[in-house]
């Protein structure tokens, strides 16, 4: 059960002990995973971790005889079908339609579709409305296909690499409407190689590697299984001077800049102290996920 905001959200998805195997290849490994109403997730994990093929089971594209539940039915039921939105990789151009017969097309297959027109405006798309998929560039061919997506009016969407391809603007402009979804009570899990942007956007994390999760959790309870930290700041000082600090495991400098980089950032900042005269322009900055992310797999390769 999640509460959010003093209400209780429901059960979007379940699963419990899902396994999967492309012939004698397993794919997926014991995974359990409960996703609720209202919630980003990001689910991360390298080229071959097994993300996209629990977003098919999850969709209802491949098999899977374990306990599954998508809005309390089975994956791939007409009524969980009604209620999602996919944006999986690969965009669907199709020669001699437009931008907007391919639309009123995909909205002729849901019961409570949305307006094609007001989803143009809402996706400033208005403009490539009367153009040929064929002659739009790869980062409007994947606008086109998150309106693709949204034209059900889902409760649940999945986007699988939603910004490949889409300049600095048009991403922006789409991690605003993931937030405006949310805001309204949607669904969300999304895969990305942009870290960054799941660092900002994502409730929840699921990482996997090789088939199995390995954390569940926000941000910063990841943050907080990685104590490290860098400290910036600058100096007239020599580096020398602190990189025998207590924790501190690099240190490096450029010009009057130096950073530190520590395995217990209270520590070394408690070491600091009698150099504060000497330093300022002091910030502190815990990893990213994408840096926690990497040495995670590193470790994973080194245990192999």
């Amino acid at each position: 059960m999640l509460i959010k905001g003093g209400v209780t959200m429901r059960e979007i998805v379940n699963v419990k002990e899902l396994n999967f195997s492309y012939g004698n290849k397993r794919v997926l490994k014991n995974l359990n995973l409960t996703i609720h109403q209202g919630e980003i997730v990001g689910l991360i994990g390298e080229n071959g971790a097994g993300k996209t093929t629990l977003l098919n089971i999850l969709l209802g594209l491949l098999p899977a005889d374990q306990e599954i539940k998508v809005f309390e039915g089975k994956p791939g039921q007409k009524k969980a079908r009604q209620k999602i939105g996919s944006m999986l990789q690969g965009d669907i151009v199709l020669a001699n339609v437009t931008v907007t017969e391919m639309l009123h097309e995909a909205a002729a297959q849901y019961f409570r579709s949305k307006n094609v027109t007001e989803l143009l405006q809402e996706l400033n798309l208005q403009k490539q409305a009367d153009q040929l998929l064929t002659n739009l560039s790869g980062g409007l061919q994947r606008r086109v296909t998150f309106a693709l997506a949204l034209i059900g009016n889902p409760e649940l969407l999945f986007l699988d690499e939603p910004t490949v391809g889409m300049d600095a603007q048009a991403r922006k402009m789409f991690w605003q409407r993931i937030q405006a979804l949310r805001d309204l009570g949607k669904t969300i899990v999304i895969t990305s190689h942009y870290l960054e942007e799941i660092q900002q956007t994502a409730d929840r994390l699921f990482i996997l590697q090789k088939g199995k999760f390995v954390f569940q959790g926000t941000f910063q309870e990841l943050q907080n299984k990685d104590k490290r930290t860098i400290i910036h700041f600058k100096t007239k000082l020599a580096i020398k001077n602190f990189q025998k600090l207590t924790a501190v495991v690099a240190a490096t400098q450029l010009e009057d800049w130096i950073d530190l980089v520590s395995d217990d950032g209270d520590a070394t900042l408690r070491s600091l102290v009698p150099f504060l005269e000497e330093i300022n322009n002091v910030s502190i900055q815990r990893e990213s996920l994408e840096n926690i992310f990497l040495k995670m797999t590193n470790r994973m390769e080194t245990l192999a």
